[in-house]
Parts: C-alpha cells; structure tokens; sequence
C-alpha cells in the first residue's frame, strides 16, 4: 500500500474525532497564536494588519489542510484559501466547517488531491491558474506523513509566486518530555517518546541532518491486516488496530532544525528559517500522554531569475 493510501486510510478513520479532544485546542491554539504573532518573520505582504504596506489580495495554499488549523490561523490576513487533502473525510470536515462559519466556497474551500504522486506529478485537476501563484503555501503537522520531504517541499514551492513562502509546523527531534498519569512533565525526561515505531519504508526521504534517513525503532513490531470494510472512525485509541493505522501513516515522527534547513534549501527555497515554540505543547497519541516541541519553518521561492526577492 502507498504512502498516500495508509495516510487516507488513518486521517478517513478519525476526521469525525481529529481534533475534538480538549488538548488538541490547546494546541491548536498555541500555533496559532504564536505564528499570528510573527506576521513579519513570514515575510510576505498580508491583508488586513492595518500596516500600511497590506496587500489587497493574499493567496493561500494549505496542503494537507486536515480539519483547517493552518487555514484558520492565518485565515483573518488572506483573501482566498484553497486546500488540500488525500482524506476525503478531512476535506468534508473542512469544507463543513468553513461553511459553519459561515465562508463561502469562493473564499475558502478544500478539495481531494495528491500532489506529491511521483507517478501522476502534475496532476490535471490541479492545473488551472486557480492552483498556481499562491503568495502563501502551509502545511500543518504534515510532514512527518510524507514518504519524500524534499519532493513534497519542491511540489509545494512550485505552486508559489516567485517571492511567495512555504511555512510547516511539526515535532522537534528529542523535544519530547513523558507525562505522568495527571499529565504533568516527568522531569530529565526528555527525549523521543510520542511514536515508537520502526520505519520499514525506506523511500528518498532526507529527514536527518546529513541527508541520510532517520529511523525510530519500536518495541511492538506487530503486523495487523484487515481486509474488512474500514470503520469510518475508532472508539479505542489504545487499540491495536488504531495504532498501526497510525504508525502506518507516519514515515518519521520528529525532525532536528538542521534537518528541516537541509531539506527545504535542498527543494530550492531560500531565506530558510527554522524555530521552536518556546513552550511544549501537551498531547496524547493512542493512549501516550506526552509534552512535545513544536517547530516552525519557513523558506521562500526565489524569484523570477534565482534572486532573493526583495518585498
């Protein structure tokens, strides 16, 4: 099974329960609030900041858009938002959602796609002016699902306007602390202790800092194969089941900032930039509860002769 194909099979199974945990609010709302507050480091002209210098129109692709965390951060300081998703149930959640809050299909509105199928690399769908030239591309906890991260990266950036930026969110290698039963830090804790799993998809991802592939080893090396229709989401986290599904999706749980730089320069961008949260964000994966690290990158496509555009 692809890579895409075991990502649309765990994201479909949990789009109804995604992010209705009352942790993952928390989380969702430190993201926001901390990349809401470096508009400026993004480095791209925005709508709606009261600055002088606010563009008129703001573009924004986000890709594997989930249930919208990317889109509704910077959703107030864009004019349109076109996502992305090989879940069709997060795209439903999406689109539901949006609609909910009451935004038309013309300003915001996500789609099912894969632009990253190295067989089908400029998919049709996805050809018209309406996917292309966007000043802003996110993806939101996305990249440790993606077989091939240089790829992804380079995919992405060519759907920017030369001058136009790639911001991610994702996990810090060795940024995680273990929480105790009341979900309270274990101190000297640290390390890497949300995913354990043992990476047997060796595919051209350059996730580390020399370039080479990263691996996690897990203490569970069980196989579990289900032929039965799948369940639309699951009950018990703790379940064998929901955790291969989960295990499955993820190529590499957690990335080192070099790694990140080295990745993003290697699909072409420039004024690369990685960060870190300066506070861990609580969070429980299949019955894991963990403290984790969450770090920001950003690079920007060059312009139109391979010069750092100046905005």
């Amino acid at each position: 099974m692809t890579n895409a194909a075991l990502n649309r099979k765990y994201f479909d199974a949990i789009a109804d329960s995604y992010d209705n945990k009352p942790w993952f609010a928390k989380v969702n709302a430190q993201v926001s609030e901390a990349l809401r507050s470096k508009l400026e480091w993004v480095g791209i002209p925005f709508a709606n900041t009261g600055a002088s210098g606010d563009a008129v129109e703001v573009r924004l692709l986000d890709y594997a858009c989930g249930t919208g965390l990317m889109t509704r951060t910077f959703g107030p300081y864009v004019t349109v938002t076109r996502g992305i998703d090989v879940s069709q149930g997060m795209v439903s959640t999406f689109n539901k959602r949006m609609e909910d809050a009451g935004l038309s299909s013309e300003t915001v509105y996500a789609v099912n796609g894969d632009l990253f199928d190295k067989s089908n690399p400029s998919p049709p769908e996805f050809s018209g002016q309406e996917w292309q030239n966007f000043d802003l591309a996110t993806v939101g906890f996305g990249f440790h699902h993606f077989e091939d991260v240089v790829h992804a990266a380079s995919q992405l950036k060519e759907r920017l306007r030369p001058g136009g930026v790639l911001v991610i969110n994702d996990f810090l290698e060795g940024g995680d602390m273990q929480a105790d039963e009341n979900g309270k830090p274990i101190e000297g804790s640290k390390g890497n202790h949300a995913i354990h799993k043992h990476n047997h998809n060796h595919g051209h991802a350059h996730h580390g800092d020399d370039g080479k592939h990263a691996h996690s080893h897990s203490h569970d090396h069980s196989h579990h194969h289900h032929h039965d229709k799948e369940a639309k989401h699951d009950t018990d986290e703790t379940s064998a089941e929901f955790k291969q599904k989960m295990n499955d999706s993820i190529v590499v749980p957690h990335f080192t900032i070099e790694g990140v730089k080295k990745f993003f320069t290697e699909a072409g961008f420039v004024d690369v930039d990685v960060i870190t949260l300066p506070e861990r964000s609580y969070m429980e994966f299949a019955g894991i509860k963990v403290w984790r690290t969450i770090l920001v990158a950003k690079g920007r496509r060059p312009g139109e002769k391979g010069e750092k555009s100046e905005l």
